[in-house]
């Protein structure tokens, strides 16, 4: 199941910032702590689904490194570098995937705030599902926020069946990779496209 190559790719985002993306390794703790420090109290909520506030350094630290070491041959992933002033290839986004069994994985996209809304999120749910496919991976889930606009957006664009079952403020969504779809899109009030 493991891809033993690396994905290696740019793009620039719509604000004109060169993006370098390249396969999450276990060694990449620093930049997932990184990337968690540049998130608002927001978007590390709408991401862990959980207030992230008052965790201590050394449990962050612990969090990133068993992110970064999840097992390769059920989990996959690509992390995102920018160069900014002061700054050089300072980490921006994170996307993976964790396989929970019978050609299902679940998925996650981490953006910092100030590089939101400028398609990355969109780019990098793009590459993540070519890496999560080529693992074989039939399925993508994951538990969204009703009211989380950026991620309806970037569903919204993707060009697979996507089922949604609404609980409460949740929303369990399925993505299936083997089902490409016409027109149809996801939005909040939908439940299958």
């Amino acid at each position: 199941m493991m891809v033993k190559n690396l994905i290696y790719d740019t793009f620039i985002t719509r604000t004109g910032s060169q993006i370098r993306v390249r396969e999450i390794r276990q060694d990449d703790a620093p930049y997932l702590l990184e990337i968690f420090e540049h998130m608002s109290a927001d978007s590390r909520y709408r991401r862990f689904h959980q207030s992230m506030e008052n965790l201590s350094a050394e449990r962050k630290w612990q969090e990133a490194e068993r992110i970064a070491k999840t097992d390769p041959t059920r989990s996959g992933g690509i992390i995102a570098f920018a160069d900014f002033p002061g700054e050089p290839n300072m980490a921006v986004a994170a996307a993976r995937f964790v396989c929970t069994g019978n050609g299902t994985a679940e998925a996650a996209v981490s953006v910092i705030d100030t590089m939101q809304r400028q398609g990355m999120g969109t780019k990098l749910m793009d590459m993540l599902i070519e890496l999560a496919q080529a693992a074989g991976v039939r399925h993508l889930v994951a538990s969204v926020q009703n009211d989380n606009v950026g991620i309806w957006k970037i569903l919204q664009r993707l060009p697979y069946v996507t089922t949604r079952v609404s609980q409460g403020s949740f929303s369990e969504i399925i993505v299936d990779l083997t089902q490409r779809r016409e027109t149809a899109v996801v939005t909040p009030s939908a439940t299958t496209s």
